[in-house]
């Protein structure tokens, strides 16, 4: 079956992003001060990440500031309005941070000018009003839309306390067994010892998968029609505006999706980034999909699902097909509006699981899109893909 390691390619961007007019309308009373994040300040942001989180997909210091200055000043969506924001104490020190990506989209035709925050930190000497005022401060700012789609429920607190709001639907994960023995195992292994009787018991749990393959209406992954294929960012430019049928959607067709997925290939947390191109038994564009794969099994993570509603189930059964010829033990992503149905119908499973989805415009009409569900925004168009 065909196979495609994505971003494997990259394009140039800016070197900086120019400073904007976000000091002017920061300034607030008391100690301290609101500008925008410069190249010098790196190594500040790093040393404090390091000090407020304990994750980093980064082995070392030199390589987390790396990471920032592709993410925050060689992304191709180059804003001088919408710069990151750091707070710098009365003694000149960095002691507060919020990443800012923008990110065009498109509603009903016309260009939206969205921005994603981003990793909020603020020392722990410094916390409380420090947090509210780059929160504050990003969303007053000039865009259209304002999205986060990582935040825990703190975060969730701050921005609603804002007047920012929370897309529900988008808040919900969906997964779908594939290997039902081996995936309820896994999941209820907690521990070294446990870890280590699963691994012991890797054969017998086997056997058991095959068995339940066999039986009516099962979890056989039978070879849908139609056939999957290398998938480039040309073609997902190029077709989204005829599969994603929604009113707010992304904006690729400015090049940006190269450096998009390249990015997000360096997320290796979840595995390795892999995507294919569906297409039907006619030899139509069906859709696509992308998910991280982790090599010795285990649960894959969708990254993007794309599909016009009439070919929805071929491209579902083809990402079905393809995680459990890899050996996944099941398969699971946020959950797409224009997908539910489908999803409902094959099985999926729904929860409550993972981080909010915040958003906040002063235009009615794109937050009636997102919680109407008349908007293609999948985990590639937040922050989700990101990997600090």
């Amino acid at each position: 079956m065909p196979r495609q390691r994505l971003g494997s390619q990259r394009t140039a961007a800016p070197t900086r992003l120019t400073r904007g007019s976000v000091t002017d309308r920061a300034v607030e009373p008391g100690a301290g001060r609101l500008r925008p994040l410069l190249g010098e300040d790196l190594p500040d942001v790093v040393a404090l990440r390091q000090q407020v989180f304990r994750f980093s997909e980064r082995d070392s210091p030199d390589r987390l500031a790396h990471y920032l200055e592709q993410i925050f000043f060689r992304h191709p969506w180059a804003d001088e309005e919408l710069t990151s924001l750091v707070y710098e104490d009365e003694r000149g020190r960095v002691a507060g941070f919020l990443g800012i990506i923008p990110r065009p989209l498109r509603f009903q035709g016309e260009p939206v000018r969205a921005a994603v925050a981003t990793q909020l930190m603020v020392a722990p000497e410094r916390r409380g009003l420090v947090g509210r005022r780059l929160m504050r401060t990003f969303l007053t700012g000039p865009q259209d839309l304002s999205l986060s789609d990582t935040a825990n429920e703190v975060g969730r607190r701050l921005w609603e306390s804002l007047g920012g709001s929370v897309s529900t639907i988008h808040s919900l994960a969906w997964s779908r067994t594939l290997r039902p023995c081996r995936h309820l195992a896994a999941r209820i292994a907690r521990g070294p010892v446990l870890r280590a009787g699963l691994y012991a018991a890797r054969p017998v749990l086997a056997a058991a998968d095959a068995l339940a393959a066999r039986l009516p209406r099962s979890f056989t992954q039978d070879v849908p029609p139609g056939a999957i294929e290398a998938l480039d960012a040309g073609t997902m430019a190029a077709r989204l505006p005829q599969l994603a049928g929604s009113a707010l959607r992304p904006e690729y067709e400015d090049g940006s999706l190269t450096w998009l997925l390249a990015q997000a290939a360096e997320k290796r947390q979840f595995g390795e980034l892999l995507g294919a191109l569906v297409r039907d038994a006619a030899g139509e564009v069906a859709g696509w999909f992308l998910y991280y794969c982790h090599t010795g099994g285990g649960l894959g993570e969708v990254l993007q699902l794309a599909a016009r509603r009439s070919t929805q189930t071929l491209v579902l059964r083809h990402l079905w097909r393809d995680a459990w010829r890899r050996g996944l033990t099941a398969i699971a992503g946020r959950v797409e509006p224009a997908f539910v149905d489908e999803l409902a119908a094959h099985g999926s499973r729904f929860g409550r699981e993972g981080p909010w989805m915040l958003i906040h415009s002063p235009r009615v009409e794109l937050l009636q899109a997102i919680t109407g569900g008349d908007a293609f925004l999948s985990r590639l168009e937040g922050e989700w893909w990101l990997s600090f």
